[in-house]
């Protein structure tokens, strides 16, 4: 088995890695930017997480998630080099996943009247916004989430905070650097999480000798790395559904208006699948996963449909809950996306076609429900073509944030 710690670096082309720590899976991507600033997909691995590595997207056992991350960066340099039919270079930066419902983001709007109007906006004055938000809203966001979460205020820090969407007199802009105008508006979009669980994440990557290019929130990935997602004109709501926890991201008008999170992912189906048929967990997984796949009996698929239907209502009112938080929201997007591998369930789909969305929350008309794919993922060029079902769309995702990293 090859060991990513044990293999003697080799020269080459630059190369990076973007890593999903899952409650199921470690997902690795072995990646390049191209000079046309793409991102080029060398190296691709999904490794089964150890049974007890993981609890709701936390880890809780820190060396079990070094160990199989290891071999996941392994098998993907493996996979590059047989791709590219030469030694590659091996990664030493990565972005890195987080998620999990203890991970909250906030939207926080400012608006600024500039002194002189006629003047450009420099990187200087934008940073200066920042770091005043920073000062004068941050503690009353962290006071609030540690009211949501029962965590003190002192042990909740800033994962990241990036300029959301810009608008310069009205007028909406992708950058305000170099533009001239008086009256000014920032949607910021701050994230936040337990110190511990921000600590494992980099402590996965320090006993690997990675250097951490930035830590980010995978909703947020998923949601700003879709194709046209940036764009004024674009409005989603995108839902994630993981072995730990189902993660939600909403965009209004090309940004993002903010991501909710519930511990309650495939795992959840799993153990009633485990606990309703007197199986093992293993063999509790594996039947879920024939079952997604019309594999089973017609007595089996009967059998697990009846168990499944128990908890899908659960899942279906969490999803309206999370929602339900975005109450800044005065009508929801009509296009729901879908992706993880918990979607893979019938019933997810068929759940949120047959939810009475127009009675509980003010949508304009009934959404309609869509799978997302990872050829839906911009700016990706995937060599290895390994990356083709629904749970490889966030990883490529995280890997897409490298273009505004590196």
């Amino acid at each position: 088995m090859f060991s990513f710690r044990k293999a003697a670096k080799e020269q080459g082309q630059k190369t990076y890695l973007a890593l999903d720590i899952g409650t199921e899976f470690i997902k690795t991507v072995l990646f390049r930017i191209t000079d046309q600033r793409k991102i080029q997909v060398v190296g691709y691995d999904r490794t089964p997480q150890k049974h007890n590595a993981m609890r709701g997207a936390l880890i809780i056992n820190l060396q079990n998630v070094i160990d199989v991350v290891d071999i996941s960066i392994g098998n993907a340099v493996q996979m590059a080099e047989g791709v590219l039919n030469t030694k590659v270079a091996l990664p030493r930066e990565a972005i890195m996943g987080i998620a999990g419902e203890l991970v909250k983001g906030v939207v926080i709007v400012v608006n600024v009247e500039r002194e002189q109007p006629g003047a450009k906006i420099t990187e200087k004055e934008v940073a200066g916004i920042l770091a005043k938000i920073k000062k004068q809203a941050f503690a009353g966001a962290k006071e609030e989430i540690a009211t949501d979460t029962g965590i003190k205020t002192d042990q909740i820090v800033e994962i990241d905070t990036v300029v959301n969407s810009v608008y310069i007199d009205g007028v909406k802009v992708d950058s305000p650097i170099g533009f001239t105008g008086r009256d000014l508006q920032y949607r910021v979009f701050s994230t936040f999480a337990p110190k511990i669980h921000v600590e494992s994440i980099k402590e996965v990557a320090d006993s690997l000798n990675l250097k951490v290019g930035k830590v980010v929130v995978e909703p947020y990935a998923l949601a700003m790395g879709i194709e046209h997602a940036r764009e004024e004109r674009f409005s989603g709501i995108f839902i994630d559904v993981g072995g730990g926890t189902t993660d939600i991201a909403l965009i209004e008008n090309g940004a993002i208006a903010g991501t909710k999170m519930f511990a309650f992912g495939g795992r959840v189906f799993t153990k009633r699948v485990e606990t309703e048929l007197k199986l093992d967990y293993l063999a509790a997984e594996n039947m879920k996963l024939e079952y997604s796949d019309q594999k089973l009996s017609a007595a089996d698929t009967a059998k697990v449909a009846k168990v499944l239907a128990k908890d899908i209502p659960v899942w279906l009112d969490g999803v309206e809950l999370g929602l339900e938080e975005f109450n800044e929201i005065k009508q929801f997007p009509s296009n729901i996306y879908l992706c993880g591998g918990g979607v893979l369930l019938p019933e997810i789909y068929n759940g949120l076609l047959a939810y009475p969305w127009l009675q509980v929350l003010p949508f304009g008309k009934f959404p309609k429900v869509n799978y997302l794919l990872p050829n839906q993922i911009a700016d990706v060029e995937d060599l290895t073509r390994k990356a083709t079902s629904s749970l490889d769309v966030t990883p490529l995702a995280l890997a897409r944030m490298a273009l505004d990293v590196f």
